[in-house]
């Protein structure tokens, strides 16, 4: 009976959850080997399949979207990838830099790469998305590898799982995590204290309804994923990917939530998420531009029940 008042001891936690912002460039630095990539055709989406047209108001947005974001006075920050349209070295640096990361006056941050920033297979050999968002990259990791990493925030633990890679072809928009990284994750989770594991990747594992996404747009091991939050205690999992916002309870296929944070900038569906936690239960506020007094606003209150036990206050940090 005591659990409650357990729970009610230890600090609330805040944290905000953007992604899929999209951002371009007039000039991304095209090179000749770019006509015979999946550049191309990501360029024809852009300019004649209305992805431009979608993205029109990015630039702004994304101001706004800053703005908001300190105004919440969160604890830390989750971005869950596609900084970028075509992962031109130039979008990526233009991102971070109005994301402003690396600046010492805010929240520490945590940011995986999405599709879009893993687009082709030469910016992941030369870690184009790592160099832009280093200082969001910092945590704790086995030993020299990138992913995944955590970051603890009061009594809970944001972990960084990439789940992005670069495929060949042009309709392939689909994920992978890896047996290699779930080995380290499993190795990571076993060196974390006490509290809520909130794995935050680009790839949801399920849609709103426990299916996966369509074949080609998919986390190729979700079902692996699934099997080793349920083994391994995750908590919650946080991703974009999907435009669209949408929160989901555990189930007995999913047992712990998740939670997609749509796209932050494209226009009409443009909101991010912020989590209220205490203890192992979470308060989720989502946050919609509103175009009329250019800013976003509070839309919608959600409570979230994250799983895992409940955990005593650690007096020792």
């Amino acid at each position: 009976m005591d659990q409650p008042s357990q729970q009610a001891e230890l600090p609330t936690v805040r944290i905000a959850h953007f992604s899929d912002i999209h951002l371009t460039v007039r000039r991304p630095g095209w090179k000749l080997g770019d006509r015979l990539s999946k550049r191309v055709t990501g360029w024809l989406n852009l300019k004649l399949l209305g992805r431009a047209a979608r993205f029109r108001h990015a630039e702004a947005i994304t101001d706004s979207l800053l703005a908001s974001l300190l105004a919440t006075q969160a604890d830390a920050w989750a971005f869950s990838g596609d900084a970028s349209t075509l992962a031109f070295p130039a979008e990526l640096e233009h991102a971070a830099k109005r994301l402003q990361v690396g600046n010492a006056n805010l929240p520490p941050a945590v940011a995986v790469p999405g599709n879009h920033d893993y687009y082709l297979a030469s910016v992941v050999r030369d870690q184009v998305f790592e160099a832009a968002f280093q200082a969001w990259q910092q945590g704790i990791r086995i030993g020299s590898h990138t992913y995944p990493f955590a970051v603890r925030v009061g009594h809970v633990w944001l972990i960084a799982v990439n789940s992005a890679r670069s495929t060949f072809w042009v309709w392939d928009a689909t994920g992978k995590v890896g047996s290699q990284q779930r080995h380290r994750l499993r190795e990571l989770l076993q060196q974390l204290a006490p509290g809520p594991r909130i794995v935050v990747s680009h790839y949801p594992i399920c849609l709103a309804n426990d299916r996966p996404e369509p074949r080609w747009h998919r986390l190729r091991d979700w079902k692996e994923m699934i099997a080793f939050g349920k083994e391994h205690g995750i908590s919650l999992w946080l991703h974009g990917h999907k435009h669209r916002f949408y929160a989901r309870s555990a189930t007995a296929e999913v047992p712990f939530p998740t939670v997609c944070a749509g796209s932050a900038t494209q226009t009409r569906l443009w909101g991010y998420n912020l989590y209220q936690i205490s203890g192992y239960q979470a308060v989720l506020f989502r946050y919609q531009y509103d175009p009329t007094l250019k800013q976003f606003v509070i839309h919608k209150t959600t409570t979230l029940n994250l799983a895992g036990n409940p955990i005593q206050p650690d007096n020792t940090s």
